[in-house]
Order: structure tokens, then C-alpha cells, then sequence
């Protein structure tokens, strides 16, 4: 039965990949925006997966949540360090070439990481080498896969900047790639779960390993365009605040949902961990179907400023209250996001010139990570002080959010 449902996950995923391409394909001629999306979306789909694992590497290992929440957040400030270097080494026709280097070093990092868990069954390491190591192998990953991003949407924008529309449409297909996969890789780890639990941590090798093979060729630019020299600067706190805040109340929600399950709802391992899949599945199919129903609707992105963070704190107060309403907190959480990120995107680039909105678009990506593992960082220490307490710090997180992004209202109101 096991063998069964994981093979009906593996067709129904390649029947869905082709399917996006193929709808993709018939909008552009340039390289489908799916292809270029790939590798983004299953190394973006390696943190839900490690949500879905986090059970298991505290019963590998035997370290306490509140041990591993400030080593897996304090390791991603490298997504920082990267965020800020790699969009400065992006060459046109060396894109794919940058990619595969640093996709290549994520895979062997992924592969210390596995490996190391496994040596917390057998105690070949004290609990401050095996932290340390583990911190060293997260900040590895995150330093290079976070050149994936930035490095795919430079290649998407170059690839189909024949009109605005049809970058919007190149830009929402990769929308889309993202959350598909972030519904199908918890289904695959849910199908792993129900044959062995442990066969999950082959897919945190094995995601980055596929986005490495799946890579696209890249064309050879006809003209040589010379890059301006990179401007050093402080992020603008404008777009970075109101960032912050949001992803730092996702990064909370996020990271407790397995913990939560378990002391909440006083389930086993194996349903905790499936159920952890599940939910983070439907969080990523909410958010792509409200992405594309909002395509229908002429919705007005300070207003979504406002009102999503608001259905953020909602969802979160709402689970931390009554803990068996979790399911329906994080769908609330998972659309009023699916809103945010484009109206705040929206709102960062309002009445700047190209070259100021490429600046913004960079700040709005380092504030996202800073965010998140600001989030990841406190999840742990405060569930280990009550378990609702994460949820509370997320939804007056989220609330924080409203005044500090009133600039950014004031700049799409006013197009200055």
C-alpha cells in the first residue's frame, strides 16, 4: 500500500510539472517561465520539508527544540550574506553556470547534514560539536542556495521583457511553480512517512540534487551588456520594517506547527509528522489558488497592506487560543500572504526609476530572509516557555506590520 501511494505522488507530480509547462509554452516563446522556476521552487520546497523533519531530528539526535531553533535560525543569516553577494555575480550567459556551483556545494552540505544526524543515534559527537556542526552545515546551504532566487528571476525577467504583461504572466507562472511544489514535496514526505519515517531526510539531499539536473540551457547573449558596478548601501528601512515583521510572524507560525501538533493535540510521531505534510501541502495550494483567482479581481495593494497582516494576526491568535482550530489559523495565515507578497512587492517599487526598483526588489528579498529567521531563532525558546506562546508573538507581529508600512501605502497612493 506504501509502495502504491508513493508511485500515484510521483505521476501525479510529473503529470502536473507538464502540465504547467506545457500551459506555460503556449503563453511565451522564450524558455518556459516553469523550467526557469524549477529550480526556485524545490529548493524553496527544502524548508517545508524540514518543518515536516524537524520530529525526527529531535528523536536522532536527542537535542531539545529550544537548542535547535537558534542553530537552525542563527545558520540562516548566510541566506543574508548571499542575498546581498550573489545578485552582484549575475552575468548574462554565465547564469546557469553560476547555479550549478552553487546548487553543487548545497547538495554535499545537504549530504554533511544527513550524515551527522545519523551520528546522533550512535553519540559519536558531544551536543556542542554536533550543534556546531550542524550550524556549519546550514549556514553552507543557505549561503549558496541563496543565490538560486535571485540568480532564476534575473534570468525570467531577461527572458521574457517583451512587454510588462508578459512579464507579469512569466512572473505569476513562477508564483504558481513555487506553491505547487510546496504542495507536492510534503505529499511525497508524507508517502516516505508512511514507509519509514527516516526516508524523509533523503529528499533534503535529493530536492537540491533534482533542482542541479533540472537546470535549463541558457542562451548566449548576442549583444555583450556591460553592468554597472554594484552600489554598496544600507537596505531602506521603508520596505525592510514591515518585511521584517511579516516574515518574522510566519517564520513562528511556520516552525512550530509539528511541536505543536504533538503537545496540542497529544499525537504520535508518525501522525505528527504526516499531519505536519498535510497542512504544509493545503498552505501552499490556499496560497497558489488565491493567486490565481486575485488575477479575476482589481485588488488594491494598500489596501492589502492593511487588511492582509491583519488576517495574519487573526489566524494566528485564533490557533493559539484554540488549538484545534490549527488547520484553519494557518489557511487564514496562507491566503492573507498569498496577497501580501504582491502588494508589498508593489508597494517597494512605486515611483522609482529601474534602476532604484532593482535596489528595492533587493531589500524586499533581504528582509524576507531576515525575517524568517528571526522567526525560526525565538519559535523555539518561547514554545519552550508555553507552547501557545509562539502563535501570540506571531499574530503581534503581524499587527506591528500595519503602522510600519504606512510609507509604503502613502508611496502607491501617491506614485511618489
Amino acid at each position: 500500500m506504501q509502495i502504491i501511494c508513493i508511485t500515484v505522488i510521483i505521476v501525479i507530480l510529473n503529470l502536473t510539472l507538464t502540465l504547467l509547462i506545457l500551459m506555460s509554452q503556449h503563453e511565451v516563446s522564450a524558455i518556459s517561465p516553469i523550467v526557469l522556476a524549477l529550480p526556485i521552487a524545490i529548493t524553496g520546497a527544502t524548508q517545508s520539508l524540514l518543518v515536516i523533519a524537524l520530529p525526527i531530528i529531535i528523536a536522532l539526535t536527542e537535542l531539545k527544540i529550544s537548542q535547535l531553533s537558534p542553530v537552525l535560525g542563527l545558520s540562516a543569516l548566510a541566506f543574508l550574506i548571499g542575498g546581498y553577494v550573489w545578485p552582484r555575480r549575475i552575468m548574462p550567459g554565465q547564469r546557469r553556470q553560476l547555479l550549478q556551483r552553487l546548487l553543487a556545494v548545497a547538495v554535499i552540505s545537504q549530504i554533511l547534514f544527513v550524515v551527522l544526524l545519523f551520528a546522533g543515534i550512535y553519540e559519536v559527537f558531544g551536543a556542542f560539536i554536533l550543534l556546531s556542526a550542524l550550524f556549519v552545515t546550514r549556514f553552507i546551504y543557505g549561503f549558496t542556495v541563496s543565490g538560486v532566487y535571485p540568480t532564476v528571476q534575473a534570468w525570467l525577467v531577461s527572458e521574457h521583457s517583451e512587454s510588462e504583461q508578459i512579464r507579469h504572466r512569466a512572473l505569476t507562472y513562477m508564483s504558481v511553480t513555487i506553491n505547487a511544489a510546496r504542495v507536492l514535496v510534503p505529499l511525497i514526505a508524507t508517502g516516505l512517512i508512511m514507509y519509514q519515517s527516516e526516508m524523509v531526510l533523503a529528499l533534503l539531499i535529493g530536492l537540491p540534487l533534482a533542482a542541479l539536473l533540472l537546470l535549463p540551457r541558457e542562451q548566449i547573449p548576442l549583444i555583450n551588456v556591460s553592468l554597472a558596478a554594484p552600489v554598496n548601501r544600507w537596505p531602506e528601512i521603508t520596505i525592510v520594517l514591515p518585511a521584517v515583521l511579516v516574515h518574522m510572524s510566519l517564520g513562528i507560525a511556520e516552525f512550530i506547527i509539528g511541536p505543536y501538533l504533538s503537545v496540542e493535540w497529544g499525537i504520535t510521531l508518525g501522525n505528527t509528522l504526516i499531519y505536519t505534510a498535510l497542512l504544509l501541502a493545503s498552505i501552499a495550494a490556499c496560497m497558489m489558488l488565491t493567486q490565481f483567482i486575485s488575477l479575476r479581481y482589481r485588488l488594491q495593494p494598500g489596501q492589502l497592506l492593511i487588511w492582509s497582516p491583519a488576517g495574519m494576526a487573526l489566524g494566528a491568535f485564533i490557533a493559539a487560543i484554540y488549538p484545534s482550530t490549527l488547520p484553519a489559523g494557518l489557511m487564514l495565515i496562507a491566503i492573507s500572504l498569498a496577497l501580501l507578497l504582491p502588494a508589498s512587492a508593489t508597494g517597494a517599487v512605486a515611483g522609482r526609476d529601474p534602476k532604484a526598483q532593482a535596489h528595492a526588489s533587493a531589500d524586499l528579498y533581504t528582509a524576507r530572509i531576515l525575517g524568517h529567521l528571526l522567526g525560526v531563532t525565538i519559535a523555539g525558546p518561547l514554545f519552550e516557555i508555553a507552547s501557545h506562546l509562539p502563535l501570540l508573538a506571531a499574530a503581534i507581529s503581524a499587527l506591528i506590520a500595519i503602522p510600519a508600512s504606512a510609507k509604503l501605502r502613502r508611496a502607491l497612493t501617491t506614485g511618489a
